[in-house]
């Protein structure tokens, strides 16, 4: 567990998997993904801080798309992962309310 607090600790990490998850198929070409993290008041130095461990860790992953351009995209296990952790937030918010 302690490999994952570290990573998810890491500016960057959050936001690259919220971005990448608000796209059709939950994949991008990578200029559209840095747009978007651009206009998100996200910096691309927090995506690169973290890229080296998220493709480690195979939460994410690139591909070649039909024209050759490069594409980003979240891998099962990114989507289960930022699912997950959407869902241990709803759980906190639920039982803040509850104070």
């Amino acid at each position: 567990m302690a490999e994952f607090f570290k990573l998810y600790r890491r500016k960057g990490f959050g936001e690259t998997l919220e971005v990448l998850n608000n796209f059709k198929k939950k994949e991008a070409k990578q200029s559209q993904f840095f747009k978007t993290l651009k206009s998100n008041k996200s910096y691309l130095n927090s995506f690169f801080r973290v890229k080296d461990d998220l493709l480690a860790t195979k939460l994410i992953a690139y591909k070649l798309d039909g024209e050759n351009e490069k594409v980003i995209y979240l891998t099962e296990k990114g989507r289960e992962l930022f699912k997950r952790v959407n869902e241990i937030e709803k759980l906190i918010d639920a039982s803040n309310k509850d104070l």
